[in-house]
């Protein structure tokens, strides 16, 4: 990736750091509280696809606007 695409996916994730984390607390913290760390592997497959998606989906995100950004405004 250039240098601008990695600003970008960086800016993205400096713009959903709080509802990232948010999200993370409660998907994961609520159920690490509860005792759902030690009932079996059903929550370590949670806990990834919950880690991995939102993370996925904020970098394409970010990728996607500025892609979008630069060929919908040549004279940037």
């Amino acid at each position: 990736m250039s240098g601008m695409l990695w600003r970008s996916v960086a800016g993205a994730f400096r713009r959903t750091a709080l509802p990232l984390i948010s999200y993370y607390a409660i998907t994961l913290g609520v159920p690490v509280a509860n005792g759902a760390v030690l009932s079996d592997a059903a929550f370590v497959r949670h806990a990834a696809i919950v880690l991995i998606v939102p993370a996925v989906a904020v970098a394409l995100a970010g990728v996607a606007l500025k892609r979008w950004v630069r060929f919908s405004c040549p004279e940037r």
